[in-house]
């Protein structure tokens, strides 16, 4: 006769699926205007050091980030996002890295952001739609590749001005469906903590990268702005 742990056992199983399900279909929603960027956290250590990194998104999206060691003490990151419902993001920064010892790096970036989204509520039916900008600073710590091991693990955060210009077709109340519609530009605050892990080869690694972001309204606070809270990346890292 099965004892109680092992009739519990897959209970807990259904329930961690379930969870997990309920976490998938979360970001998965494409009626967003923003989600969390899986944006490569490079850990740059030396001159010249060069970082390739491309991946698709669990919010459906594809993106690549290019870093790059300007100086012993400067790097400089771009990127760039396509996703679903004509989403983009394209970004720049540059920052100072600074190796720590034990093959641990500390970088620090500031950069700005350009965006466009496009939420759809069925509701209505409408769509919220336009572009935002973001003013940003950003703290990334973690430890690279050794010559005992090809496994590396960071994390970063992300904190920044978001200034955004959305279109209210129908989204929040019904109008017409001619117009003339309402725009709001709203200014925020934004955190977005990023986590990774890369494992592989000497020069090319698989990267998976978990992301979040939390967005506090300043103005026109009865208006939600709809974007993903959580966002899961995979793709593939090569270091030069």
């Amino acid at each position: 006769m099965p004892t109680i742990k092992q009739r519990r056992r897959p209970a807990n199983m259904k329930s961690r699926i379930l969870t997990f399900g309920l976490l998938i279909s979360l970001t998965m929603s494409s009626c967003i205007v923003y989600h969390p960027m899986t944006t490569d956290i490079p850990l740059i250590s030396e001159k010249n050091d060069l970082r390739v990194d491309a991946g698709i998104s669990i919010v459906p999206s594809a993106n690549a980030t290019i870093s790059y060691g300007l100086t012993h003490k400067i790097a400089i990151q771009g990127f760039g996002s396509v996703g679903a419902d004509d989403r983009y993001y394209v970004q720049a920064a540059t920052g100072l890295y600074k190796n720590k010892g034990n093959n641990r790096i500390l970088e620090l970036y500031s950069g700005f952001g350009y965006g466009y989204g496009n939420a759809y509520k069925d509701a209505n039916p409408g769509n919220l739609l336009g572009d935002y900008q973001l003013y940003f600073g950003q703290a990334n710590f973690g430890k690279i590749a050794s010559s005992n091991s090809n496994f590396e693990t960071g994390f970063g955060l992300k904190a920044g001005y978001l200034h955004s210009n959305l279109t209210d077709k129908n989204y929040y109340d019904w109008i017409s469906e001619s117009g003339p519609f309402k725009t709001y530009h709203d200014e925020s605050i934004l955190f977005e903590p990023v986590g990774f892990i890369r494992f592989g080869g000497d020069k090319l690694r698989i990267n998976i990268k978990l992301g979040g972001t939390l967005i506090y309204k300043f103005t026109n606070t009865d208006r939600d702005l709809p974007y993903s809270y959580l966002n899961l990346g995979i793709g593939l890292n090569y270091r030069l």
